[in-house]
């Protein structure tokens, strides 16, 4: 029997369908690294070549407070705390107070010791009656205040105390 023999001729040859395939692959890999390229490159200009961003002028916790060099802090919020029997009443407080916003450590302290300082103000109300707070003068009240907070803080302190709101409610 003769033997037959396939040649492949036309379109369909292996030789013809490999070439587009291989283009094709080319393109891929151009385009992959391009890719590369681009991502090396951003990063490279991220780590080395960015411009630093200016430092701000370092604030001294020794200097007096000014209207331009201070925010306010009033991230405690309103507290209603209750005071001490035998006829319990309601303080309603909104303290605040100045702090520098250069000092970025003290301004962290601050925002993370927030629970501290309204569980201070609670306490204080607290363990205080109704008539012991009508006796006690604002001024009194925010001296009190402030040498608790200032007791608990380690990385600065607070110089004065504000409230925005003060009410006693019997």
């Amino acid at each position: 029997m003769p033997r037959i023999e396939y040649r492949p001729s036309g379109p369909r040859s292996p030789e013809r369908k490999s070439r587009p395939l291989l283009i094709f692959y080319r393109v891929l890999l151009v385009i992959v690294l391009f890719l590369v390229l681009v991502i090396l490159g951003g990063s490279l200009y991220a780590l080395i070549l960015r411009p630093k961003a200016a430092a701000s002028p370092p604030v001294s916790p020794a200097a007096p407070l000014s209207a331009g060099d201070a925010n306010i802090f009033t991230g405690l919020g309103r507290l209603r705390c209750p005071t001490a029997a035998p006829n319990p009443g309601m303080v309603i407080l909104q303290a605040a107070f100045p702090y520098y916003p250069g000092d970025r450590p003290f301004s962290e302290e601050l925002v993370s010791r927030l629970k501290e300082l309204r569980n201070i103000s609670i306490a204080y109300f607290a363990a205080l009656s109704v008539e012991e707070l009508g006796r006690k003068s604002e001024a009194e009240i925010k001296a009190e205040l402030l040498s608790r907070y200032n007791a608990i803080l380690r990385l600065g302190q607070i110089e004065i105390l504000y409230f925005n709101e003060y009410m006693l409610i019997e």
